[in-house]
């Protein structure tokens, strides 16, 4: 991984950090219906992996290092062919929560507090950019997804 990623990657672990100690706090001050939603943090680390597998196929391949990447934002260990089969299996769904749904998330934490919600869309858009910084080329795709979501994170 170049040191441009591994400064973004840095920065996204801290801001996610911050966010999954927050997300621990809503839940147990009960302003997050875990019986309802699952545990928040879980809700949203699954929205991020989607963010994020949206971002790996934006240039059509799945590279060694975005899957290094991706092991490294999640604690996971996937290869990248695994990652591959895992979007084209949920590609529509994804592709439509990067178009527009992702807006309903941030609207569901706004409702909860304004400032977490503005994390959240800042946290999408640096794990993104740690994706689009591994392979040391930010791709026009790349670039056009980020303009995606920025414009679906509006609230």
């Amino acid at each position: 991984m170049n040191s441009q990623a591994e400064i973004a990657l840095s920065n996204y672990m801290e801001e996610l950090d911050q966010f999954l100690g927050l997300c621990d706090e809503f839940d147990s001050s009960g302003k997050w219906n875990v019986r309802k939603n699952g545990y928040m943090s879980a809700f949203f680390k699954t929205d991020l992996f989607s963010v994020v597998l949206e971002a790996m196929s934006a240039d059509g391949v799945f590279e060694n290092s975005e899957a290094e990447v991706i092991n490294r934002m999640f604690s996971s260990e996937y290869t990248n062919s695994e990652l591959r089969d895992m979007y084209n299996s949920l590609s529509s769904v994804i592709t439509d929560y990067c178009d527009g749904e992702a807006g309903d998330a941030v609207r569901m934490l706004s409702d909860i507090d304004p400032i977490a919600a503005d994390q959240y869309r800042h946290l999408i858009l640096s794990a993104v950019d740690v994706v689009s910084k591994a392979d040391g080329v930010a791709e026009g795709s790349e670039q056009e997804l980020i303009a995606k979501l920025e414009k679906a994170l509006q609230a």
